[in-house]
């Protein structure tokens, strides 16, 4: 995706709010041209069903998962 920074000014949360939940990397332009890119800190992991399904994670596990998340 990409954003002049005009938009970026007025819609950040519209633009970001993706970015933070590693959806998405934005490319900022001005001019037309390229300035900046705004990516998330982790990548978006995707599992799948059997995945999911056949791993055992402990309720202690995912606590500490989502701990470390928002640090």
């Amino acid at each position: 995706m990409q954003a002049t920074l005009t938009e970026l000014h007025r819609e950040t949360a519209k633009i970001v709010r993706p970015v933070i939940h590693g959806q998405r990397t934005v490319t900022i332009t001005d001019y037309g041209q390229p300035r900046a890119k705004i990516s998330p800190v982790y990548e978006r992991q995707e599992v799948t069903e059997d995945q999911l399904r056949d791993s055992v994670i402990s309720d202690q596990a995912i606590l500490d998962a989502l701990a470390e998340s928002r640090e």
